[in-house]
């Protein structure tokens, strides 16, 4: 079975909201989105000219201020409803990749200190992205009634919470583990 393309719902649900460019995709990307789905350049163009092709976007130029024109895309009603049926199909596998836990898997062939330094990475990172999703929830909060949309932002949002939490608490418990480990030695 061949892998589905995320990539071509994610920007139809994005353009589902407002119309933007190929850049603004990226930024609602980088920006929301990327705390649970990450997406390339090279991922949006390709698809934005499949979508176009397939005319579930339309693509129109227009002129910026005090810029160059640059090209925005609008979802079709075909569109739409190709977004409606993917959003109805069951999920079909969360995916994880996490290089912290393949490097921690072959920890043995390096020494204790690179290890526990790579960790403690980790967990400084988790903690300035706990830092980012307290910010957007309570943003949200403050908006929620506002628009039915803000609830399932927030329900992302409150989905980040705890699992930058967990990892947060896996890292001290890991810290601890491979000190207790090598203090005996």
């Amino acid at each position: 079975m061949p892998k589905e393309n995320t990539t071509v719902y994610i920007i139809l649900g994005l353009l589902s909201h407002e119309d933007l460019s190929g850049y603004d995709i990226k930024k609602r990307i980088d920006h929301q989105i990327s705390f649970f789905w990450d997406i390339g350049y090279g991922q949006i163009y390709p698809t934005l000219s499949r979508l176009v092709a397939d005319r579930l976007v339309t693509k129109r130029t227009s002129e910026s201020s005090g810029g160059p024109e640059k090209n925005l895309y609008s979802i079709t009603h075909q569109g739409r409803e190709v977004l409606k049926e993917w959003l109805k199909t069951p999920v079909q596998k969360e995916y994880t990749k996490y290089e912290i836990l393949v490097k921690l898997f072959f920890g043995h062939a390096v020494s204790f200190e690179e290890n526990k330094e790579r960790i403690e990475a980790f967990k400084v990172r988790q903690l300035e992205t706990l830092k980012l999703m307290d910010m957007f929830k309570r943003n949200l909060e403050e908006v929620m009634d506002r628009e039915e949309e803000h609830l399932f932002y927030y329900l992302t949002v409150l989905f980040g919470e705890k699992i930058f939490q967990a990892y947060v608490q896996w890292a001290d418990e890991a810290v601890n583990l491979l000190e207790a480990r090598y203090q005996k030695e």
